[in-house]
């Protein structure tokens, strides 16, 4: 007989068939896993005289290990209802640096990477229905939790394919499942009147989930500092933001136009176009007056030049109108305690702050470029330097 045949795209025969529902378990839950699915917590049924006969540290098998680890976390939940301080402006000015800065003050839970909750990303709690509960879960999970704890946490600038990217690795042990067990009780225990209390349960979720967080147990917190790139260009979240948050802080980065496009042009190749690029920092800078104007000292202004080249005072002003105590970690861009490199469009040998990319002849701008620039932007980053001095 002839060899069998099957229809294109089938299943080859030998193929491991995969059991239903197992695919988002293959992905650390990135997304929703029906409840029939998730193997519950069971106590083993092995007897304690084949335990004591094994090693001390075979006594418990993974599963064990886990259920014990994810009892310990549940049964010592580290409420996070603090003031959120938001980080947002348009990207490469700064923000990321900020967010560093902020990372090992024991005054803070700083959140790792960019913020990006709702539907869609960073619209914080503009989407969440206080009449659904059964949604809030899966519009604040942040999926790319799930990847950092497969592949280590980096913060790689998104260069452009032919420049040689070089970044810091670093461990982030981060349970999805725990998060949502974590962020279901503390929703239980909680009486939810408004979003503002669905955004507490979740930041509560996210920093117990994060297992090897070096900071949970310092203190006492007055903050929650996170970065949301290009959040402060649309009204409606900024809105919202301060509706959820009448005790949070927006603070706002400006960067020398020159030296924003030198980095933004080696990062994506839309902003090759120079006339779109600088539309779009204008829009970012006009917005960060606007709100300064609307909301007066709840934002928060300053120069990525001011912060990179006078760090120290720099720190020491936001630290004060953010409520937290001035501390030498403030000077210092960290992960989780441990110094972490810029993340730079350009290349970068070195830990701590990059005073030269302040510079904004850096990046290699001809005469004419810079013209430009300067006749398109020069007005109005001179005008906020003004406002802000």
């Amino acid at each position: 007989m002839g060899e069998a045949r099957r229809r294109p795209g089938a299943r080859p025969a030998f193929a491991v068939k995969r059991r239903a529902g197992s695919r988002p378990l293959a992905r650390l839950y990135n997304h929703p896993v029906p409840p029939r699915f998730r193997p519950p917590l069971v106590r083993s049924f092995r007897s304690e005289r084949w335990r004591a006969a094994q090693p001390p540290w075979q006594r418990l098998d993974a599963r064990e290990e886990y259920e014990c680890l994810c009892r310990l976390r549940l049964d010592h939940i580290v409420p996070v209802s603090e003031p959120l301080v938001l980080v947002s402006q348009i990207e490469r000015s700064g923000g990321t640096l900020l967010s560093q800065l902020f990372d090992g003050h024991p005054e803070c839970h700083s959140h790792a990477y960019e913020l990006r909750v709702g539907r869609p990303k960073q619209r914080i709690g503009l989407a969440l229905d206080i009449a659904t509960p059964d949604g809030w879960f899966g519009l604040l999970y942040e999926k790319h939790v799930g990847g950092h704890f497969r592949r280590g946490y980096r913060k790689s600038p998104e260069v452009l394919p032919s420049e040689d990217a070089e970044f810091d690795v670093f461990p982030f042990i981060f349970l999805p499942r725990l998060q949502h067990l974590l962020f279901e009780k503390c929703v239980r225990e909680t009486t939810i009147e408004s979003r503002r209390d669905v955004l507490d349960c979740y930041f509560t979720s996210y920093f117990n989930a994060w297992i090897d967080n070096r900071n949970l147990y310092t203190g006492p917190k007055k903050a929650v500092t996170a970065f949301a790139p290009d959040l402060n260009l649309r009204p409606d979240s900024v809105r919202s933001f301060f509706e959820d948050y009448p005790d949070g802080k927006l603070v706002s980065i400006v960067r020398d136009p020159c030296s924003w496009y030198a980095s933004a042009r080696s990062q994506k190749k839309k902003y090759a176009d120079v006339d779109f690029a600088l539309a779009k920092w204008r829009r970012s800078t006009e917005a960060i007056l606007e709100w300064r104007k609307r909301y007066g000292d709840r934002v928060i202004a300053l120069t990525y030049e001011d912060l990179v080249l006078d760090t120290a005072a720099v720190m020491a002003r936001i630290a004060e109108q953010i409520g937290i105590s001035m501390s030498p970690t403030l000077l210092v861009p960290t992960f989780n305690g441990r110094p972490i490199r810029a993340n730079s469009s350009f290349h970068v040998e070195r830990h701590g702050i990059l005073a030269d990319r302040a510079s904004p002849h850096h990046g290699g701008l001809n005469r004419d470029t810079i013209a430009r620039i300067e006749d398109a932007a020069g007005d109005l980053y001179a005008h906020i330097r003004g406002d802000l001095a």
